[in-house]
């Protein structure tokens, strides 16, 4: 069997071509916290790394500085489960960004829709990243 640190248990990891605006927008969309950058630890700017809180334990999001050009759109995907999507909806709205309904031909998304009763939108960070909303309370997101 794995033995997991204590501490960090996973990382998700995302690719963006400015950490600054990366570790901006994740302040100010979600909440999330910078644990860890270059310049806490006092390292030169080309590491281009930074750890942000998630909203449970054991795991980090990781922010991974590429080069511009070098970063493919939808690197990578999150997903949060959250106790109102239409809340969160409206939330991510007011910041200006577009969200769009959670299609049927996700891997697993019919199943979750009628077995389960979830359902979601879909946003992405300024680097082309999906991140998805999911909850069970759907009410007319679109």
């Amino acid at each position: 069997m794995i033995e997991y640190k204590e501490e960090i248990k996973a990382y998700f990891i995302l690719s963006v071509t400015d950490l600054q605006r990366a570790k901006e927008f994740y302040k100010d969309i979600f909440g999330f916290k910078v644990i860890f950058d270059y310049k806490i630890a006092d390292l030169p700017s080309e590491i281009g790394w930074a750890e942000l809180s998630l909203p449970f334990d054991g795991a980090r999001l990781g922010l991974n500085l590429i080069q511009e050009g070098k970063v493919q759109q939808g690197s990578g995907q999150l997903c949060f489960f959250v106790t109102d999507v239409n809340a969160a909806r409206k939330y991510v709205e007011s910041k200006g960004l577009k969200t769009k309904y959670v299609p049927d031909n996700y891997i697993a998304m019919g199943t979750a829709r009628s077995k389960y009763g979830y359902d979601g939108f879909i946003m992405l960070d300024p680097f082309g990243n999906e991140i998805i909303i999911m909850g069970d309370d759907i009410k007319d997101l679109d």
